[in-house]
């Protein structure tokens, strides 16, 4: 018990003389602060306006970003390149070249093609033939010989509508129909003849329909093929009409 009362009776001691010291001596009361700091540091506190600011810097930092985004968006913009339309052979409007830049950030070339309906007159030997008994007029085109779509085969449709009369006139030569509706074989079997008019093939459909009246053939003329779908009490007479003068 004594040595523990000597014990505590210094501590006691060493503890008021401390602060006598502290409170005496600026410097030691420094340094007794400068230890204390250094075994518990004081953990700073952000305030408010201190959250605000950074808020602000992240703010300005992403509107910096963006500011970056956009003008490398007009530099692309500016390197795009576009040519004027023209109308090519195939009946196709071609818009240009139109440069664009991928997800890679690389430049590619895109083109587009619009359709056009081309506009193709009927032979005017053919005409000289059959008119005046036959008056065709221009109408919408709904397919030829019943087919709806046919690759690229640009064509105009004519029509006598008291005769019942269609006529098609093509863009392409007669060997390139005859080649195309020789892809119609589940439908149509071609009997090709020159004995008619110049070199032409008949459409003889393969399911035979009794309300199916009426005679398709594709004949050359002038360089192109013309189509013609007609009925049969009418088809004698055209045939005496496209053979006149022959």
């Amino acid at each position: 018990m004594r040595v523990f009362s000597y014990i505590l009776t210094a501590l006691v001691t060493i503890f008021v003389f401390n602060i006598v010291l502290s409170f005496s001596l600026p410097v030691y009361r420094d340094a007794l602060v400068q230890v204390r700091t250094s075994i518990f540091p004081v953990s700073e506190k952000i305030s408010e306006d201190d959250i605000a600011e950074e808020k602000k810097s992240e703010n300005a930092r992403l509107v910096e970003s963006l500011d970056r985004i956009d003008k490398h968006i007009e530099s692309l913009s500016e390197t795009q390149k576009t040519d004027t339309g023209v109308v090519t052979m195939s009946g196709m409007v071609n818009t240009g070249t139109i440069l664009t830049s991928s997800a890679s950030g690389v430049v590619v070339p895109e083109v587009e093609s619009i359709p056009v309906e081309p506009s193709i007159p009927l032979s005017g030997l053919f005409l000289s033939k059959i008119m005046p008994e036959i008056t065709p007029k221009k109408v919408e085109n709904s397919g030829f010989f019943g087919i709806q779509v046919m690759g690229k085969i640009f064509y105009n449709t004519y029509s006598d509508e008291k005769k019942q009369i269609k006529i098609y006139a093509f863009n392409d030569t007669y060997d390139t129909l005859l080649l195309n509706m020789k892809l119609t074989s589940s439908v149509y079997s071609l009997n090709e003849t020159d004995q008619f008019f110049g070199y032409t093939f008949f459409l003889n459909p393969l399911k035979k329909d009794p309300k199916d009246t009426l005679v398709r053939f594709i004949t050359a003329l002038e360089g192109r093929a013309i189509g013609v779908e007609v009925p049969k009490e009418y088809y004698t007479t055209l045939k005496k009409m496209l053979l006149k003068n022959k």
